[in-house]
């Protein structure tokens, strides 16, 4: 019995392991299956979170032809555009490949697909975070319909890869073209080279020129041009006669219009001569050699809005009468130069209007130095806060103008305070005119060239002649026997070497020692000129002021025109006005005020105003 048990126990024991090594094996393939069912979904979760992904970053086009060369007069080119892409790939892996198609899409309709221009843009293996930009040049369709479309691109990669995310795949440019633009407005000739213009006609310039030393970049020989710049530029190189636009037929032209503009770097800007009723307008006049423009024998065009920095002068003036010039900004080493016996206006009638440096005013020029930081407009006072100076700004006696422009920080009027007597009498700011001696400005006889004046310009001679003393006085009416103090003699140096201008100063003043409100009285003055230069024709002020010192709140008494002050002579005056009825009853002085106009040209004028020698007390009669 124990001999057949024993094999019995061992089988019972076979028959257990069996069972667990079983068991044992279905759970191993249990936990294995759901391993790698984990690890499976894993790997199938970094694939979709993982690989090449191309976005279209930026997306630009512009219509252009600075590439092409000479274009003759006449020819229109094909419409060209330059389409720029940029792309990047933001993806982990190397994109395997891609293509980019442009459309042009109709502005308002950019949700349509528009017109396919070029072909489509084919590149391979952009690398994780890579970035690349495409330039391509294509023609313009032909068949477009008139009307404003922008560039949208589209990126396809359905042939390579499926990417994560399609929203980075299409873009729309933000910059608009119009068919036809290049072309001109209908009825305009396109210029696209330098050439000449011998016909009428509205002619616009529609890129920028390089003239290089071409002597002129454009000709103009014919009346009725326009020549619009479209806001381009004219440049060239200075070999002493080369000329942005040149307007000259060899005998009087009219009606020539050159406006929208800039010119940099010839010797001349614009050159007109014998041009008449011609205008140039809007156009900036920067680094010229000599000068930005210049009429010769040119009469009765206007110049005006527009900018001289910069340049050696702005404007030069040459045997050419009746021109109107404002509104116009000269900042240049010399801002002009023009014929003393030719009579141009410098300024148009006062208007409300925005002028050329930001103010509410239009009216004449504004007169800065070469930095912008002084000359006449800088420093001009301007009491009444319009943004046009008190004083005129003369270039010449034929050439004033009357209403030039101010920056002047002067915003209130400045507090009157009595000068203590005997005093020299200070310069009188808000009334003294402007002679434009500085280097701003010069005057040129006729015959003479530019290449003659020029090395003259920075030249000045200023001749100082002794202050007149002013007698003691007091404050009240004086006595008969007031002492008269002698006139001091003239240098027998200054006797020798007059002034080569005129120099007109108030030599007396006499008037009366009472007056009443409301009746007349009369007094008279005595003028002298001694300067070397007759003073022809000139305005004269008169004014009551109760302290030598002529400000905007003194009693304004009128105005005289004073003829034929000749060199070296005197001119005795005799005035009768009305004292005002509600004038107060204090003591004045007579004062006068010489050359308002600015119409005779000085080099110095801190004697143009005297007074009378004693006060008129105004008492009740």
């Amino acid at each position: 019995m124990k001999y057949k048990r024993e094999p019995d126990i061992c089988q019972k024991k076979y028959h257990i392991e069996r069972i667990f090594l079983s068991t044992m094996f279905f759970i191993g393939i249990i936990c294995w299956c759901g391993i790698s069912g984990v690890y499976a979904e894993n790997i199938s979760d970094e694939k979709l979170e993982s690989g090449p992904d191309v976005a279209i970053l930026d997306a630009s086009v512009k219509m252009d032809i600075s590439e092409m060369g000479e274009i003759p007069l006449g020819t229109i080119p094909d419409e060209r555009l330059v389409v720029t892409i940029t792309v990047q790939n933001t993806g982990n892996r190397e994109a395997p490949g891609f293509k980019l198609r442009a459309y042009l899409v109709r502005v308002g309709r950019e949700d349509e697909i528009g017109t396919q221009i070029g072909g489509d843009i084919t590149d391979t293996r952009l690398a994780a975070g890579e970035t690349r930009t495409y330039t391509k040049s294509w023609s313009l369709p032909s068949h477009l319909k008139k009307g404003e479309y922008r560039v949208m691109i589209v990126l396809d990669t359905s042939n390579y890869f499926i990417e994560p995310d399609t929203d980075n795949n299409r873009i729309i440019g933000p910059q608009s073209i119009v068919p036809g633009a290049l072309t001109g407005p209908e009825g305009s000739i396109p210029v696209y080279s330098a050439t000449e213009i011998t016909a009428p006609g509205y002619y616009v310039l529609k890129r920028d020129i390089d003239g290089g030393r071409k002597v002129n970049i454009f000709h103009i020989k014919s009346s009725g041009v326009t020549f619009d710049g479209g806001g381009n530029t004219i440049r060239g190189d200075s070999s002493g006669f080369t000329t942005g636009i040149y307007v000259d037929a060899g005998t009087a032209i009219n009606d020539v219009v050159i406006k929208n503009l800039k010119v940099e770097g010839v010797d001349a800007g614009i050159w007109m001569y014998k041009v008449s009723n011609g205008i140039i307008t809007d156009c900036t006049f920067k680094d010229i050699v000599n000068m930005g423009a210049r009429l010769d024998q040119s009469n009765q065009n206007q110049v005006y809005n527009n900018i001289f920095e910069q340049n050696s002068i702005g404007i030069g003036v040459f045997q050419s009468k009746d021109n109107v010039i404002y509104n116009n900004l000269f900042k240049n080493k010399h801002n002009a130069v023009v014929n003393e016996d030719q009579r141009n206006k410098w300024n148009t009638d006062l208007k409300a209007g925005t002028n050329i440096i930001g103010g509410s005013m239009v009216g004449g020029n504004a007169w800065f130095d070469e930095s912008g930081e002084g000359g006449f407009s800088k420093t001009a006072e301007d009491y009444t806060l319009d943004g046009i100076s008190d004083a005129p700004y003369s270039l010449n006696p034929n050439n004033i103008d009357l209403y030039p422009l101010s920056t002047s920080p002067s915003k209130t009027v400045p507090s009157i305070t009595p000068v203590p007597e005997p005093t020299i009498l200070p310069n009188i700011t808000d009334l003294t005119l402007s002679n434009g001696t500085d280097e701003e400005n010069k005057t040129v006889s006729d015959g003479e060239t530019l290449s003659e004046i020029l090395p003259e310009i920075n030249e000045s001679e200023t001749i100082t002649e002794p202050e007149p003393e002013i007698p003691d006085e007091t404050d009240g009416v004086p006595e008969e026997s007031s002492t008269i103090v002698s006139e001091i003699p003239e240098p027998e140096s200054t006797k020798s070497s007059l002034s080569p201008y005129a120099d007109i100063s108030v030599k007396e003043v006499t008037g009366p020692q009472s007056g009443c409100p409301g009746t007349e009285f009369s007094f008279s003055t005595i003028l002298e000129n001694s300067g070397g230069y007759d003073a022809d024709s000139f305005q004269v002020r008169y004014y009551l002021t109760e302290d030598k010192q002529v400000d905007p709140q003194d009693i304004f008494l009128g105005e005289e025109s004073v003829k034929n002050l000749l060199s070296g002579s005197e001119q005795t005056i005799n005035e009768t006005f009305n004292i005002p009825q509600l004038i107060g009853l204090k003591n004045y002085f007579v004062a006068v005020v010489t050359n308002t106009d600015n119409s005779v040209f000085e080099d110095k004028n801190d004697n143009n105003t005297g007074y009378s020698s004693v006060r008129m007390a105004i008492r009740e009669c």
